[in-house]
């Protein structure tokens, strides 16, 4: 047995850390490697030999189609170099897609660790997935109907085992979170609007401002937001989820972190705006009104959503400061996204599906 974990996204390099924390992972060290990581973890292998970019959205693919097939090239190569026997695609799983339509092997055991949303999206994902891999560990339970039972394997979310209950709740709204997303195109969208945000915000002198960041964007975000006071900026370590239980409130890029301020018991709104094609194009293939995977689960909007035009200086300075001098209105919105997220039926990580499968080999 010799593993390669492949991830390319910021929340997959999360999901395989919560994996590779299991003991039979670290028992099993010299057989376990990692792509994508760029550091190595808990003194894991990484073999990443390409400076890893994050896309998403139509435009996007097609602008960096010459990098993806430089990356597909560049895993086939440390794939052949180091003779993996499993193969564990974590997320992104149009990649995935994409690397197995060019390099599947007969020899190597191929799985996909968090599905394509195929609730959400068209089911036609699912199909590629029951006729070419060889396990699906699923992070939603609903995705079960469109899998072949003897692929699919339910391991719930690895974010509730991660993040940090917070029982303390400040109603003053002091402590207050900025995300504004992992990848390039997100950040550039979103932090001139964020900015102004900061600067409609300065008569609320008590309000501590605190940006999670990543270091490939840290001192493009702090130059831009240096006329700002008041700034706190977290680099997303190993405390990163201790940081998010002590907040009041946040503004969020669509994506992970919404789950991770949900379980952290934090009230939020989420934003996002797309290119306008990529959203016609995200708007025609999926089925939801909403991105929040609370408001899609719930079938209404729990979790405020500020999309497109609506993701605005004062859309989102109007909602702050109404709920900021309505304390009941700011405890019937919290006590809304808790209610909102019992009823997603989440359930803790249980990697041992994965552990069980790779005991086989091992």
């Amino acid at each position: 047995m010799k593993v390669l974990f492949i991830t390319l996204e910021q929340s997959g390099k999360q999901v395989l850390k919560s994996i590779l924390d299991e003991t039979f992972f670290n028992i099993h060290k010299n057989q376990i490697y990692t792509f994508g990581m760029n550091n190595s973890y808990k003194d894991f292998v990484d073999i990443t030999n390409i400076k890893i970019n994050s896309i998403m959205g139509f435009v996007n693919i097609i602008l960096n189609l010459k990098y993806l097939f430089k990356l597909r090239r560049k895993i086939n190569e440390v794939i052949l170099d180091y003779s993996f026997t499993h193969i564990f695609f974590i997320d992104s799983f149009d990649f995935s897609k994409f690397y197995l339509k060019k390099f599947k092997s007969n020899k190597i055991k191929y799985c996909q660790i968090v599905g394509p949303s195929v609730f959400i999206w068209k089911s036609k994902k699912a199909n590629f997935i029951n006729n070419n891999f060889d396990k699906i560990f699923s992070i939603f339970e609903i995705e079960k109907q469109y899998y072949n039972p003897n692929l699919y394997r339910y391991i719930g979310h690895p974010l509730i085992n991660k993040t940090h209950f917070s029982n303390s709740y400040d109603n003053s709204l002091k402590n207050i979170g900025f995300f504004l997303g992992s990848r390039r195109q997100e950040i550039y969208k979103n932090i001139h609007i964020i900015s102004k945000l900061l600067n409609s915000l300065k008569d609320q002198k008590d309000l501590i401002f605190n940006f999670f960041i990543t270091e490939d964007f840290k001192e493009f975000i702090k130059n831009t937001l240096k006329e700002n006071s008041n700034l706190i900026f977290h680099i997303n370590d190993d405390t990163y989820y201790q940081k998010i239980s002590k907040l009041d409130f946040a503004f969020a890029c669509s994506g992970t972190v919404h789950l991770e301020l949900c379980f952290s018991n934090i009230p939020h709104i989420i934003f996002y705006k797309a290119n306008y094609i990529n959203y016609f194009i995200f708007k025609f293939f999926v089925r939801s009104h909403f991105l929040s995977l609370v408001n899609i689960f719930n079938k209404k909007e729990i979790i405020k959503e500020y999309i497109q035009s609506d993701f605005n200086v004062k859309n989102l300075s109007f909602f702050f400061k109404n709920l900021r001098s309505d304390k009941k209105y700011l405890l019937n919105y919290r006590n809304e996204m808790l209610s909102g997220l019992a009823n997603s039926n989440f359930t803790s990580f249980r990697p041992k599906m994965i552990i069980d499968y790779l005991e086989k080999f091992s």
